[in-house]
């Protein structure tokens, strides 16, 4: 009984959370959706007949904080929040991501997960990874449309409709680009057109580009520079492999002294061909198996949604959200499901200053009393293995 209305009662108070999170979002315009609030200003530079590409230019703007790092085209998709005030701009930019956040949720759950979707599920997508979901919600980043043009992708690759599958990669990747890299998904399948569909997707993505370098040559001069300019943050912010590498490194030249670029990037790239090697040969142990797994396909998706995140050089905090789906499939369909309440507290543990409104005080009552759970957890756990042999007995 208590079971039952634990379920229930359970996602209620999920969703009356997120909705206070979108309430304390939508109180503080003037400090959220700061990429928004950037992008929306580019294009009305952009409409006015100016470079938003130019430095001094868009960073003049008292509400640009930082270049504008897409593709020309992409500007008329922000010229559309022009048509009205920046406020409710700003808010119908925050009701869009959220309804498209819930649709995207229940998706992964249907589409992807199926059994292994419990209602756990839903406040692991609210604290996984940083609070990856809110990251994304408080910057104001296209990243959750591209998520959900990637994930209805990827619905069509299982489904090995390549055709759609190439289209919606195209549309993922028209703003950031990168993720133009899943099309080497279609190199996995057996359909004996995967080449085509491969070498289609990849001219019609070089033709977007040239398309655009035709008619703006200047602004897509400027989007390159731009692009190879932003660096991006390090740290929570940006906890990307190259970062990462970046930061020991930092830390090292404290002790013997700077260190030469080169063998900083020579570290990154072993690491990211590492990554690849690894990856690769666990592809082709799942290709090769004489018993085939029941989610071969899947599994394959999952590992080169994995590769992506890790050689990624700059996989922002919010971008992990990618990541969700993978997580929660490898916890819940394998053998590590008796492990699963140590694995999920160790996944959506937060950095300090990222905890969501209101789970910093649990997380300093944790801290505060870990050895009591490290010591409940061994007690739980002879408790299962005494129970185990007993029943095996």
């Amino acid at each position: 009984m208590a079971v039952k209305i634990l379920r229930i009662v359970g996602p209620l108070l999920l969703l009356a959370y997120f909705i206070t999170l979108i309430l304390h979002i939508s109180a503080q315009s003037d400090q959220y959706q700061w990429d928004f609030r950037t992008h929306r200003k580019a294009a009305e530079i952009f409409t006015d007949g100016s470079d938003p590409y130019d430095p001094g230019i868009l960073l003049s703007q008292k509400d640009a904080n930082f270049l504008y790092t897409y593709p020309p085209f992409t500007l008329f998709f922000y010229a559309l929040f022009q048509q009205t005030d920046y406020n409710t701009a700003f808010h119908v930019f925050l009701l869009v991501k959220c309804a498209l956040l819930v649709g995207l949720t229940i998706f992964w759950r249907n589409a992807f997960l199926g059994p292994a979707g419990d209602s756990l599920f839903f406040l692991f997508c609210l604290l996984v990874f940083n609070s990856a979901v809110f990251a994304d919600l408080i910057a104001g980043n296209i990243n959750l449309l591209e998520q959900i043009l990637l994930w209805t992708a990827f619905f069509f690759f299982l489904q090995q409709r390549f055709a759609l599958f190439c289209v919606f990669v195209l549309l993922a990747a028209s703003f950031k680009m990168t993720p133009i890299f899943f099309i080497v998904l279609l190199l996995t399948s057996d359909h004996p057109k995967k080449y085509h569909y491969f070498g289609y997707a990849g001219t019609i993505f070089l033709a977007y580009l040239a398309v655009q370098y035709l008619i703006y040559p200047e602004m897509f001069m400027g989007f390159v520079r731009n692009a190879l300019t932003v660096v991006g943050e390090s740290g929570a912010v940006g906890p990307s492999t190259e970062k990462f590498v970046k930061e020991i490194f930092a830390l090292l030249s404290q002790l013997i002294g700077p260190l030469p670029p080169v063998v900083i990037s020579a570290v990154v790239i072993a690491l990211a061909a590492l990554v690849v090697f690894l990856s690769g040969k666990a592809y082709f142990l799942l290709k090769g198996t004489r018993t085939d797994h029941p989610d071969r396909d899947k599994m394959i998706l999952f590992l080169v949604c994995l590769v992506y995140a890790l050689i990624h050089p700059r996989f922002k905090d919010y971008a992990y959200m990618l990541l969700i789906v993978p997580a929660y499939y490898i916890m819940k369909t394998t053998r590590l499901k008796k492990a699963f309440p140590f694995i999920f507290i160790l996944s959506v543990l937060a950095a300090p200053h990222l905890m969501l409104p209101g789970f910093d005080f649990l997380s300093s009552i944790m801290w505060r009393y870990f050895p009591l759970m490290v010591a409940y957890t061994i007690w739980g756990l002879y408790l299962h293995e005494i129970s185990s042999r007993t029943h095996n007995a």
